[in-house]
């Protein structure tokens, strides 16, 4: 009796070692199938933010190479066991292993999970996974940067005041303009074309510093006035804020270079002007809303030129500011520059 006891204990070690064996194989057979689904995820992941022919020439060379690893992990066989019984104990240790091995790897990709890996960048697995789409869902899926531009702004006179009218001096180095933007980039004609289409929505704010101590106002004809304001103690400030939707074309003339046109359309959500005054000793904050009969529809036109990372923008309104411009025909033009934070 005593010598089936020892001879199934030994056997049952026996087992639980091959078994350990088999499993640790399994195990490293599906990190190195786990790693190479996140390489194959970051490499796609990349292409999305270069427009350098020779990165996404390399980039191909590297999907070539993952495709080749991809083939020769998948041709790796685990030993199966030579014993039935050992076969049939072994697999039953290894579905506890295995279920216990998943529950605690819910944060990262399972070895029957790594086959969508191949999906172009933008999808996600309907099983999840980790990666860049784990840590930026939203850049991931969509693509989309968040962009900052800002500059100076002035006013081009299209026909001057009539005689009696008055109207503003803008301090153009004291006028600012602000535009926070989610743009979206899908390049055109294939991973080797320079030519790439954004679009996406943005909040643009045009900020005057008149000079000549001047606020606008609406007469009694319900038409646009400029009056003068005493005891202002510096220059007062209209503010006008339009939500708008951009669309443009970017072309890559070089490695380090390119250059971007297009154009926006939006809509005229708020109007502010900002006094301040100065009445003995006594400081006045005046913050003043209305229509001021502004035009509440604008579009215009855009074009940049970015080197090495730096960009020049011009953008000009063809709308008119106003809604008459018999008096005050005004359109705004912006120079400036731009940062993305992601």
């Amino acid at each position: 009796m005593k010598t089936y006891k020892l001879f199934f204990v030994l056997l049952f070690c026996h087992v639980i070692s091959i078994g350990s064996a088999q499993t640790d194989d399994q195990v490293k057979l599906d990190n190195l199938k786990y790693y190479l689904s996140v390489v194959k995820e970051y490499a796609q992941s990349m292409r999305y933010y270069t427009d350098s022919v020779k990165i996404i020439s390399l980039l191909d060379q590297m999907d070539v190479l993952t495709t080749s690893l991809d083939g020769e992990i998948n041709s790796i066989v685990i030993p199966e066991l030579i014993m039935e019984e050992e076969v049939t104990m072994v697999d039953t240790i290894s579905e506890v292993v295995t279920e216990s091995k998943i529950e605690s790897m819910d944060d990262y990709t399972g070895p029957d999970k790594t086959a969508d890996t191949s999906k172009e960048a933008g999808e996600e697995s309907e099983n999840g996974g980790i990666g860049i789409s784990k840590f930026m869902p939203f850049k991931k899926k969509f693509n989309t940067s968040f962009k900052i531009q800002f500059g100076i702004n002035s006013i081009h006179r299209g026909i001057e005041p009539g005689s009696g009218v008055l109207s503003p001096d803008i301090n153009t180095a004291g006028s600012w303009y602000w535009d926070f933007s989610l743009v979206r980039k899908a390049r055109l004609g294939g991973k080797s074309s320079k030519i790439a289409l954004s679009y996406g929505l943005s909040f643009l704010k045009n900020r005057f510093a008149i000079e000549n101590d001047m606020r606008l106002t609406t007469n009694s004809t319900g038409k646009p006035e400029f009056i003068i304001v005493q005891d202002l103690k510096d220059n007062p400030k209209i503010n006008v804020g339009y939500l708008n939707i951009p669309l443009s074309l970017s072309f890559a003339l070089s490695k380090k270079s390119k250059f971007e046109a297009g154009g926006y359309i939006g809509y005229r959500i708020h109007t502010v002007q900002k006094m301040n005054l100065k009445k003995n000793n006594e400081r006045i904050n005046e913050h003043r809303m209305a229509g001021y009969y502004l035009n509440n529809w604008v579009y215009g036109a855009t074009a940049s030129l970015d080197i090495s990372g730096f960009d020049i923008i011009f953008r000009y309104n063809m709308s008119k500011l106003f809604n008459d411009s018999s008096r005050h025909d005004f359109n705004t033009w912006m120079i400036g520059t731009s940062i993305s934070l992601f």
